[in-house]
């Protein structure tokens, strides 16, 4: 079992790992505070997988904030992923690191279910993010660690090459980053300038224990297969780690940049989705007058500020020809939990329409200026209208608020005509797939309004009386997005 041992004393010359924590502690706590956060002292968590690096930042994050002596608190964050056979016996070794350690203990199982076209590494990275972005909020934690270090940032820069990244994904990974856009949660690698070598050498000097992972020498994986000639490449170049750390940065300045010129024209482009189903919208014409490598470059970043990642070069080539290239049709590309369209002259970023509408909602309308009906993702409003309104003792009746069934018809004018409601929405430009966030108003047999076309406004007479203009609100969608 893993040493209880104290923070060594300063002269010890594992100090700069600990110091290189609790310096990025300090830069993420900053972030926290500067998002609106309190500024009281945060819950840090540590990723703990059991292995020897994981283990040896939980250490070292515990020396950092003892030494701190702000009064934050430590937590650790255990994915059990049920990949391996071994994967009980590591959630045991963790639990009882951090009872000897006094360090809270969160884990959480996952399924590791492949998405079409994608391997089994890339599904459990999807789950295992989604899995600590649960356990941060559940533990309260604003700041998350990760023991990633010098030969892992060579790993990645590496295998991206090989996978012709794009200047984005050649930077490698960030030392610090949101962990998602809602979360509030700051993921920290404090160690990426660190080679393994400074690692063993910190374990080594605390006399700490941990688990191995036998599937990291299993070669059919990519890392796996990489990590295994390196070696070799180090032999013949010496300054391999150094020079590519080196260029990652170079395209982290690039990226930067590229980011930069993008989010000028993204703000003249880019407003809030204004429908129930829409997160956020883009100009096409202003998206078509740019050049291919512009317009790439704006995608991108617009999706990132959506919480998605990126696709590749290949892919948003074959976006950006269907969305903006093409005239004719209403295109609707799948990416991400996210729908992309276009229509009317804009990219739109959707979410998909459900797959069965809400179930109807009764309400009971006692005079209130709104009733927010969040399973339909908007509210209703009332205000007065003696005029056109409908009549309050229509409003009084039992209201449902139901999905169309067909066959319903309302009149959307004083003294118009009845109308099928389906001949409406393709008159007022309302598309199919939008119409299913569109919910009716009924009181009781009687068609009050319909979402995204207006009241009915055919009414008898009746003695004077208090009237009421009801209309609905579409409620923008919430940003539910994995992280990149």
């Amino acid at each position: 079992m893993a040493s209880s041992r104290k923070p060594a004393p300063r002269t010890d010359p594992s100090a700069p790992l600990t110091d290189k924590v609790a310096r990025a502690l300090q830069a993420g706590a900053a972030f926290v505070v500067s998002g609106g956060a309190a500024a009281a002292a945060p819950t840090v968590a540590v990723a703990l997988s059991g292995g020897r690096d994981s283990v040896a930042l939980l250490h070292a994050a515990c020396a950092a904030v003892a030494q701190a002596g702000d009064g934050a608190r430590v937590v650790a964050l255990h994915v059990h992923h049920g990949l391996q056979a071994e994967a009980d016996d590591w959630d045991r070794f963790c639990a009882a690191l951090c009872a000897q350690w006094q360090v809270g203990y969160f884990v959480r199982r996952v399924s590791v279910r492949p998405a079409a076209g994608e391997g089994v590494e890339a599904a459990a990275r999807r789950a295992r993010y989604a899995a600590l972005a649960a356990m941060c909020a559940d533990s309260g934690a604003r700041l998350l660690l990760f023991a990633h270090h010098q030969d892992d940032q060579v790993e990645t820069v590496l295998l991206r090459l090989f996978r012709g990244a794009g200047v984005a994904g050649m930077a490698g990974m960030p030392a610090m980053r949101p962990l998602d856009p809602r979360s509030g949660v700051m993921l920290l690698r404090p160690w990426l300038d660190v080679p393994r070598a400074g690692i063993e050498a910190y374990c080594a000097a605390h006399a700490l224990q941990w688990v191995d992972d036998p599937s990291n020498a299993d070669g059919r994986y990519a890392r796996n297969a990489l990590r295994a000639q390196l070696p070799a490449l180090q032999a013949a170049f010496p300054a391999l780690a150094v020079n590519v750390v080196q260029a990652a940065a170079h395209f982290a300045q690039a990226g930067a940049l590229i980011d930069q010129l993008a989010a000028n024209t993204l703000a003249t482009l880019a407003r809030a989705g204004r429908d129930a189903d829409t997160l956020s919208e883009l100009d096409l014409p202003g998206l078509r007058a740019l050049p291919a490598a512009q317009a790439d470059a704006v995608l991108r970043l617009w999706l990132r500020d959506l919480g998605v990642r990126a696709p590749s070069t290949a892919r948003l080539a074959a976006m950006r020809e269907q969305l903006i290239a093409h005239a004719g049709g209403e295109p609707a590309i799948a990416h991400e939990g996210m729908v992309l369209r276009r229509f009317r002259e804009r990219v739109l970023a959707c979410v998909p329409p459900p797959a069965v509408a809400p179930a109807p909602v009764l309400l009971d309308w006692r005079g209130e200026a709104r009733i927010v009906v969040p399973t339909w993702r908007g509210e209703l409003q009332f205000f007065r209208d003696d005029t056109f309104g409908v009549p309050e003792a229509v409003l009084r009746q039992p209201l449902r608020l139901a999905a169309r069934r067909g066959g319903e018809r309302i009149v959307l004018r004083p003294g118009g005509p009845a109308r099928a409601l389906k001949q409406a929405c393709q008159e007022a430009g309302i598309p199919a797939w939008r119409r299913a966030w569109l919910p009716l108003l009924w009181a009781g047999d009687t068609l009050v309004l319909a979402a995204g076309l207006g009241m009915h406004r055919r009414w008898p007479d009746a003695a004077p009386a208090p009237r009421w203009c009801v209309a609905w609100h579409p409620h923008a969608p919430a940003q539910a997005m994995p992280p990149r």
